[in-house]
């Protein structure tokens, strides 16, 4: 739970009463759940903040049913293996009937708006709850959730990757990373990832990128071959959401995913009429992307070699979120083994 004003590092380990199950909720006994760099801000710089404290954080989450409500006659069955879906939205606004409800005019979000996943049990909307699929382990069904789904919802839905695309990710941390392979698994012609660190670079090239490069040195060598029809930027900072702009081939796409402080300059105006080049934002994900990722990952279209770094017990969940924020780990996600998945 974190106390406190957000970005203190109160962050404390404690013990409270399992969650009941409301109507139309169903209640998860929760097997992993993952650190996210939003978590970072909330506890140790403040640049994002949560609705309330004291919270329980967490939004990337699985784990097995262990009670529904009587209103719930359908859908996993207490043992089931499910994957939470992190946002709650109202399914009824204007922007969730047209099937864009990750811009639901009251969405929520576990960990930040609401109590989130890092806590034994867990009461959701049944409609946040989807089947894990055998061939997709607790690790990977709890960060499809979020930091994947995401990459997907950028690259995909966002993006709009065609097959052959010429596709730049700039900043190769859990999402980035992630939105390698998904680039990768959607048939993209060509992918680059950009960097300041040789030990990402390297796991993007693992993950499936053709070619990795340092900032200083990504725009021109990314535009000595015309450019890219695609750059999504993961970092949140002027710098790479010009460097991404700067890679672009006419016509092509920036999605900006990365959460910051800055200002943004994306260029001069005459470079994207002339150019007609395009830059839009990327937001969460929905359910129908998540059991999308799955589906994937189930297919073994999807892989994902260093996504997870570690996965460390409960009672390390503090100190783990740590070395989230040093850039200590070798991969990019710290999950949290809150129990057994078999359990």
């Amino acid at each position: 739970m974190l106390h406190g004003t957000p970005g203190a590092g109160d962050l404390r380990l404690e013990h409270r009463q399992p969650p009941t199950t409301p109507p139309g909720h169903v209640r998860v006994r929760v097997s992993r759940s993952g650190w996210c760099g939003s978590d970072v801000h909330f506890v140790y710089d403040g640049t994002a903040r949560p609705a309330y404290t004291p919270i329980v954080l967490g939004h990337e989450a699985m784990g097995r049913v262990v009670d529904r409500a009587d209103d719930v006659p359908d859908g996993p069955a207490v043992g089931d293996r499910v994957a939470i879906v992190p946002l709650l939205v109202c399914g009824a606004c204007d922007r969730c009937r047209a099937g864009v409800s990750s811009r639901c005019r009251q969405r929520r979000c576990l960990g930040s708006d609401v109590d989130g996943t890092l806590a034994d049990e867990v009461a959701v909307p049944a409609s946040n709850l989807l089947a894990v699929p055998d061939e997709v382990s607790d690790e990977l069904a709890a960060v499809a959730t979020d930091s994947v789904a995401t990459a997907y919802h950028a690259v995909r839905t966002r993006g709009g990757l065609d097959p052959g695309a010429r596709v730049a990710i700039w900043g190769v941390g859990g999402l980035g990373l992630a939105a390698v392979g998904v680039a990768r698994s959607l048939g993209a012609g060509t992918i680059v990832a950009v960097d300041p660190r040789p030990a990402a670079r390297g796991w993007a090239v693992a993950s499936g990128a053709d070619a990795a490069f340092h900032p200083d040195d990504a725009v021109a060598a990314i535009t000595a071959d015309g450019g890219v029809d695609l750059a999504v930027e993961f970092v949140g900072r002027q710098a790479a959401v010009l460097g991404a702009v700067r890679s672009l081939d006419d016509g092509g796409r920036a999605v900006i995913v990365g959460i910051g402080s800055e200002a943004i300059d994306a260029g001069r105006a005459m470079t994207f009429v002339l150019r007609e080049r395009e830059v839009v934002g990327a937001y969460g994900n929905d359910a129908a992307e998540i059991a999308a990722v799955l589906r994937l990952l189930a297919d073994g279209r999807l892989s994902l070699p260093h996504v997870v770094a570690e996965v460390v017990p409960m009672a390390d969940a503090v100190t783990a979120l740590a070395r989230v924020r040093d850039g200590v780990l070798d991969g990019a996600r710290s999950l949290i083994a809150v129990h057994d998945g078999t359990s």
